[in-house]
C-alpha cells in the first residue's frame, strides 16, 4: 500500500470558468448565500443589505417585540457590522473557510470538497484583482488568521453567520454562511 501525505493538487475549474454557475451550483450544494455581480456603486453595507432581503434572515421592520434580534435594522448598520477588513493575503483562504465551513459543529471538518472551495475563492479573489476591498463580519467561519476564533458582529437573524463581501475590478461578490444552534 502507498500513502501519499502529500497536499493534493488544487482543483480545477475548467479553462474559462463560469463563476457565477460555480457559485449558484454551490449556494445549493452547501446551502450558502453566494452572489457575484457588478460592481453598481453600493458599498458593501448596501450591497449585503440587498442581498440578504429576499432571503428571510433579516427583521428590519420588527418594531417593539420582545424577541432580542441580533441582525442590523439598515443597510447602515449592515456596513458597520462587517467592519473587519480582509488583508489581501488572506482573502483566498477566508472565502473558502466562509464557503465549506460549518459553523456550529466545527468537529466535522471541512470535508473533502474544501478542494472546489478553494478554486471558488482564488477564482473570486483573481476576478476582483489585488486592489479589490473585501469586508466580513468576523471570524465565525476563518480561524486561521492572527486573531483565531474571535467574536463577530451578526449580520442576520440566525443564531450564527459568517459574511465576506468584496467589491473590485468591476465586480461585487457576497457570500453568507448561517448556522443555527
Amino acid at each position: 500500500m502507498n500513502l501519499s501525505f502529500e497536499k493534493p493538487p488544487a482543483y480545477d475549474l475548467g479553462a474559462d470558468a463560469d463563476l457565477g454557475m460555480w457559485l449558484s451550483e454551490w449556494g445549493e450544494y452547501a446551502d450558502r448565500i453566494v452572489h457575484l455581480g457588478p460592481d453598481d456603486g453600493r458599498d458593501h453595507g448596501q450591497l449585503c443589505w440587498d442581498v440578504l432581503t429576499p432571503t428571510g434572515l433579516l427583521a428590519p421592520h420588527c418594531g417593539q417585540c420582545k424577541h432580542r434580534h441580533g441582525g442590523p435594522r439598515g443597510p447602515k448598520e449592515m456596513e458597520s457590522a462587517l467592519r473587519r477588513r480582509i488583508p489581501p493575503p488572506e482573502v483566498s483562504p477566508w472565502l473558502a473557510a466562509t464557503l465549506i465551513r460549518h459553523l456550529v459543529h466545527w468537529d466535522l471538518g471541512d470535508g473533502p470538497m474544501r478542494p472546489v472551495a478553494d478554486a471558488l475563492a482564488d477564482g473570486l479573489a483573481e476576478l476582483l484583482g489585488p486592489d479589490a476591498q473585501w469586508r466580513a463580519n468576523g471570524c465565525a467561519a476563518y480561524r486561521e488568521g492572527r486573531d483565531g476564533n474571535v467574536s463577530w458582529m451578526p449580520v442576520t437573524e440566525a443564531t450564527f453567520d459568517a459574511a465576506v463581501v468584496g467589491i473590485g475590478g468591476g465586480h461585487a461578490v457576497v457570500v453568507v454562511a448561517v448556522g443555527e444552534d
